[in-house]
């Protein structure tokens, strides 16, 4: 299947902003992060909407997204409605954080944090359609949401260690930036393994492209060494050197710890484009059986 490039920006964009209230609404719940929550949830609203509009050069007649409203039971409609409420509650959370409203904040961190969980999922499970086997699994949009979490988690972490408390909250943050990037990495290969075991196959969309053929290269350096190992990588690296500084000054130079975060966030990002790529490429139909 051709690739469509505004609903994968968007996908992407969509699971940044949700990673984000994630690790946002945790902060909520723990008392951290205040530093950065305003510009945290500034770059998500700014994803959210940037994201949205993208989404929407998918459509031959953009002037008729509207028309989405009137049939509630479809994906789109469903993810229109998600994205609008997201939408809603990043801008109040932004407002709020501004003002440091604390108690109000909390409220609308964590609906934003559940909020965050369920937007990813509900892009991915737009997807679900039994004619393209490669895509009916839970494991899609569960890999959607395992790279958003990471995405939003690991930018987060940066801005934490950069313009944060990192004596306070980096510690956290880095627990919770570690925390993603193994989801990110369990629902990655999960979603591998169903492309695999997926039914009706056939060699356009066989775990063969992905392994030695066309697809592989992709697959090998921008998903499992780009995507997957160096996000990891870079978060555990990151672990072990914030022990390394001084008893009582602290994490060991948050500067260099934010460097790791926002690299292992770009990595992130490359690889959840090329797992999207892949998807596509994998997506075929069945072949019709009425001849």
């Amino acid at each position: 299947m051709a690739i469509q490039w505004p609903l994968l920006i968007f996908s992407v964009l969509l699971g940044i902003t949700g990673g984000i209230f994630v690790f946002l609404g945790a902060g909520e719940l723990k008392g951290k992060f205040k530093e950065v929550r305003f510009i945290g949830a500034l770059i998500a609203l700014a994803c959210l909407a940037v994201g949205g509009c993208v989404s929407v050069l998918h459509m031959g007649h953009p002037e008729r997204a509207t028309h989405l409203l009137g049939n509630f039971g479809s994906g789109l409609s469903k993810e229109l409605l998600v994205v609008a409420l997201m939408g809603i509650v990043s801008l109040v959370y932004v407002v709020l954080a501004k003002k440091d409203y604390p108690g109000a904040s909390k409220v609308f961190g964590i609906l934003g944090a559940v909020l965050g969980l369920v937007l990813p999922v509900v892009a991915g499970a737009s997807y679900l359609i039994a004619a393209r086997p490669a895509w009916d699994s839970a494991a899609l949009p569960l890999m959607y949401l395992g790279a958003g979490l990471a995405m939003g988690a690991l930018l987060m972490c940066g801005l934490v260690l950069l313009r944060g408390n990192a004596k306070e909250d980096g510690g956290f943050a880095l627990r919770i930036a570690l925390a993603a990037v193994v989801i990110m990495a369990v629902t990655s290969v999960a979603y591998v393994v169903w492309i695999a075991i997926a039914p009706y196959q056939a060699p356009s969309r066989s775990i063969e492209r992905l392994l030695a053929g066309d697809l592989a290269v992709m697959f090998w350096l921008g998903v499992v060494l780009v995507g997957l190992a160096a996000p990891v990588a870079l978060t555990a690296l990151a672990c072990v050197k914030s022990t390394k500084g001084d008893a009582g000054s602290g994490l060991a130079d948050p500067k260099k710890l934010a460097a790791f975060m926002f690299a292992a966030f770009a990595c992130s990002v490359v690889g959840a484009v090329c797992l999207r790529v892949i998807m596509y490429g994998v997506g075929t139909s069945v072949e019709s059986f009425i001849y």
